[in-house]
């Protein structure tokens, strides 16, 4: 392939929002004659329907991101694969909405997906990102960047005041052990049938809450590796199976990649332990900072 590719890894590429992701990265980058190296994981690790022409190069890599030994095999077959193990971009997009059939398993099992799996794609890539300027034409000195996709859901307005505080402390003093506390309580609410009176707000929520842990460690994350742009960002109702479990969504999934490929690529001013999202879920925007 041509010299100086921008290299990005996506995860839950094979369909939805990631497959949608995967497409519009390459349309921006063939229109701007950038070559990229696209690592578009699955579980499944299948080949996906994504022409790479001949300036891009495709790799369908299986990764499961609630599994340890998976994030590190990926980790490792990238630190073999790209001269100096060099990584651009990680997008997190998998994810998964279990609420349909609430409960203390399946709430387990959400924050072991979007919070904790998520996060230690973060940390276990970092080293990779850290203090490398993207390989790309124009690219250096520009920092690299990570882009999670959190949820309209993620508002904290249901919470109770002291739990609030507790998450808006993330920009300053929350950690990441103070995290997992506020996980662990969750779960114990949820099984003993009291998230109302914990003040984690009404039962059937655990896809609501481990967007606002997302949000959170996101906050942590860039505040403690400034060296990297790190964001997140709500997608909007995006015609998804998932988004489809709450009635007609009115966005395609191209529209729903638009934000986090901006974030991945685009101008975003150098901002940082940023959320990023519309003002109306039905907007087809490139997204705005806000506050959640």
């Amino acid at each position: 392939m041509p010299p100086n590719p921008k290299t990005i890894v996506v995860t839950g590429a094979n369909r939805g929002i990631g497959l949608a992701i995967c497409r519009l990265l390459l349309s921006k980058s063939t229109q701007r004659n950038q070559p990229l190296r696209l690592w578009a994981t699955s579980r499944a690790g299948k080949t996906l329907d994504l022409d790479p022409g001949s300036q891009h190069e495709i790799h369908y890599p299986q990764l499961d991101i609630s599994s340890s030994s998976s994030i590190a095999s990926l980790a490792s077959q990238i630190r073999e694969e790209i001269p100096n193990g060099r990584l651009d971009v990680l997008i997190n997009n998998a994810g998964v909405n279990l609420d349909n059939e609430y409960g203390p398993e399946n709430a387990r099992r959400t924050l072991e997906v979007n919070c904790w799996g998520t996060l230690e794609m973060c940390r276990t890539f970092l080293p990779l990102l850290k203090g490398k300027g993207l390989s790309g034409e124009g690219g250096k000195g520009e920092k690299s960047r990570i882009v999670t996709l959190s949820s309209v859901a993620s508002s904290l307005n249901a919470y109770s005041p002291d739990l609030q505080t507790r998450f808006r402390s993330a920009s300053t003093s929350l950690t990441l052990d103070d995290l997992s506390t506020l996980s662990s309580q969750y779960l114990h609410a949820v099984s003993t049938h009291s998230e109302e009176t914990s003040g984690f707000g009404p039962p059937g929520r655990s896809y609501s809450f481990s967007k606002a842990l997302v949000n959170a460690f996101t906050l942590i994350l860039a505040r403690e590796n400034p060296d990297v742009l790190i964001n997140c960002c709500c997608p909007g109702w995006v015609a998804t199976e998932m988004g489809k479990l709450i009635g007609k969504p009115p966005k395609r999934e191209e529209d729903g990649a638009k934000i986090p490929v901006r974030l991945a690529v685009g101008d975003i001013w150098g901002v940082t332990g940023g959320y990023w999202a519309n003002g109306s879920v039905r907007s087809k925007e490139e997204g705005e900072l806000r506050e959640w």
